[in-house]
C-alpha cells in the first residue's frame, strides 16, 4: 500500500493573499490568511465558498499567476517538489509545461489561430508529430461537439459555450498531473457537460489530482471527493 505522503501531489501551507487598493487610499483586502490544504493523486478536492470568498484567488496562486504575501505552495514536479511561492520564472514556466493544467473561465489565446491548432498545440509542444497532434485534438473536440466546420477558424466570433469547449478541449488534450480546473461546467448544456464530467473522471482514474471550483452541484457531487470549505478553513469528510 502507497504511503500518504506519495500520494501528494500539492501540499499548501500558511498561505495568505492580501490586496492593496492603491487607487482608494492604499486601501487593504485580505483574501485569506493561514491556509492548508493538500490534493491528492486520483481525487478531485473541490473548493467551496460563496464568492468573494477567494476560490478563483486560490486557483490564480496555486498557477503562480499571483504571488503570496506568505505561506508555500509546494507540487510535486517530477522526482522532486516546488514551491510555486518562491520559484523562479523560469521554474514557474517548467511546472505549467509538464505538470499543472489551468482551465479558467475565459478562453485566452493568439488571434487567427484555428481552433484545431490551438488544441494541438499542447501535444506538439510535448514533442508529439503535428499530423498525430492534429488527428487527436479533432477526435477531442468531436467528443465535445464542435462542429468540423468550425475547426480551422479562430475562436473569437464564437458563443461562449463553443469557447468554453475549446478551451476544455486544450485543457484535456494531454494528461497533467494536476489540472486546476475553474468551473469547467459553465455554459455548457446538459449533453457538454456530461462528457466534461466523464474527462474529469477519465482523468482521475489515470492519476490526476483535480482541485476544481463548481457552481454546478450536479457537475460537483458527480466528481468530488474531497471538500474545502474556505468560510471555514476546513475540510468537509469524504464524499461518498
Amino acid at each position: 500500500m502507497k504511503s500518504a505522503s506519495s500520494q501528494l501531489a500539492l501540499s499548501v501551507r500558511g498561505l495568505s493573499k492580501t490586496f492593496t487598493l492603491h487607487t482608494q487610499g492604499k486601501t487593504r483586502i485580505e483574501a485569506f490568511s493561514g491556509l492548508d490544504l493538500e490534493a491528492r493523486k486520483g481525487e478531485c478536492l473541490v473548493l467551496h465558498g460563496p464568492s468573494g470568498s477567494g476560490k478563483s484567488t486560490l486557483m490564480r496562486l496555486l498557477y503562480a499567476n499571483y504571488k503570496p504575501c506568505a505561506g508555500s505552495i509546494l507540487v510535486r514536479h517530477g522526482g522532486s517538489w516546488v514551491d510555486m511561492a518562491t520559484a523562479s520564472p523560469r521554474a514557474v514556466l517548467a511546472v505549467r509545461h509538464s505538470t499543472i493544467g489551468y482551465v479558467s473561465q475565459f478562453l485566452r489565446v493568439i488571434p487567427r489561430i484555428s481552433s484545431l491548432d490551438i488544441v494541438a498545440e499542447r501535444l506538439i509542444s510535448h514533442g508529439e508529430d503535428a499530423p498525430d497532434a492534429r488527428e487527436k485534438a479533432g477526435a477531442l473536440l468531436e467528443r465535445l461537439r464542435i462542429s468540423r466546420r468550425l475547426w480551422n477558424l479562430a475562436p473569437a466570433t464564437f458563443s461562449g459555450g463553443e469557447q468554453q469547449r475549446i478551451n476544455l478541449a486544450r485543457g484535456f488534450i494531454r494528461r497533467y498531473p494536476i489540472m486546476l480546473l475553474d468551473e469547467p461546467t459553465a455554459s455548457l448544456d446538459a449533453a457538454n457537460r456530461k462528457t466534461v464530467v466523464e474527462l474529469m473522471q477519465e482523468a482521475k482514474a489515470a492519476g490526476t489530482a483535480i482541485v476544481g471550483i463548481f457552481h454546478d452541484e450536479a457537475a460537483r457531487e458527480a466528481v468530488a471527493d474531497r471538500l474545502y470549505d474556505l468560510c471555514s478553513r476546513e475540510e468537509a469528510p469524504d464524499i461518498a
